[in-house]
Parts: C-alpha cells; structure tokens; sequence
C-alpha cells in the first residue's frame, strides 16, 4: 500500500542559524517589519509501500546530523505551526530536476532501504509577527519560491 510521509529537519535551538538571520534581514529590507522570528525546516516528501520503521531509519540514519538537528516525521502532509503564525513549505514542481531527492533515494537504498521510493524536497519556513497576507505573499515571491521551477503553500 502506497503510504505519504513527511519529514522535517531543522536545527536544534541551541544552534546558530545563519540563513535564518540573513533571512529576517532581507524580509525588513523589502519594507515588512512585522516579522518577530523565523524557523527554517527542510522538508522531505516520500512516497511509497515503505513502513513507518523504515521512514525513521531513513531520517534518523540518512538526513539528519545527529549533533546539530532534529528530525520529525508525519504520516501525510500536516503542518504543525508550533507556535509561529504562518507556514510556508516551498517545493519544485513537478516535472523539474530535484537533484537533492535523487541523492536522498540513492542515500537510502545505501542504507538498506529496499521499498521503491518517490522523494520530493523542499522548504518550510514558520514565520511569528504580525503581518499582512500582502506581506506574506510578497515575501514568497520575492525570496522563497522562483516561480518558474517552484510551488509554495501557505498554511
């Protein structure tokens, strides 16, 4: 039975992110100031008959280091905001070259998974502050999504 999971990986708390710091500058340089904080998480879409056992191993073993990350999984799509105001997820459509979830599909069989696979990756960011829908949108066109290879999602 073809099952969906996501999985999510982020750095832990204690850890510097500098993408997030570079990030929230460009939000301010596009005229928005609303925006108080933001988490990056990269995301991992996998289909296929694959046990949930297996989807673990695949995150714990495969695209999460150990020292500096946490990784989550969910059986779906859900979004959980954890506390932030807004969602977006950003992911290439289909059709495109997604290099990265090539390496990912090689990455697990190498690590012994034998389930036939379909990976998708892509980006999520939480945004907590008060801003507009507006602002929202143009911070997706401006900085998260090319439009031209990418789709995004606003939760």
């Amino acid at each position: 039975m073809i099952k969906r999971y996501l999985i999510e990986v982020h750095n832990k708390k204690d850890i510097l992110d500098v993408f997030r710091k570079g990030m929230i500058n460009d939000i301010k340089e596009q005229g928005i100031s609303g925006v108080q904080d933001i988490a990056i998480s990269d995301l991992y879409r996998i289909e296929g008959d694959i046990s949930l056992k297996e989807i673990k191993k695949i995150a714990e073993d495969v695209l999460r280091d150990r020292i500096i990350q946490e990784s989550f999984v969910t059986e779906g799509l859900a979004v959980q905001k954890k506390g932030y105001d807004v969602a977006i997820d950003v992911f290439y459509k289909k059709g495109v070259t997604d290099a990265v979830a090539d390496t990912v599909s090689f990455a697990a069989k190498d690590a012994g998974i034998t389930a036939d696979i379909k990976v998708s990756t892509g980006k999520r960011y939480y945004i907590k502050g008060k801003i507009t829908k507006d602002d929202i949108e143009l911070i997706c066109e401006r900085l998260l999504a090319n439009r031209l290879v990418q789709d995004y999602y606003i939760t």
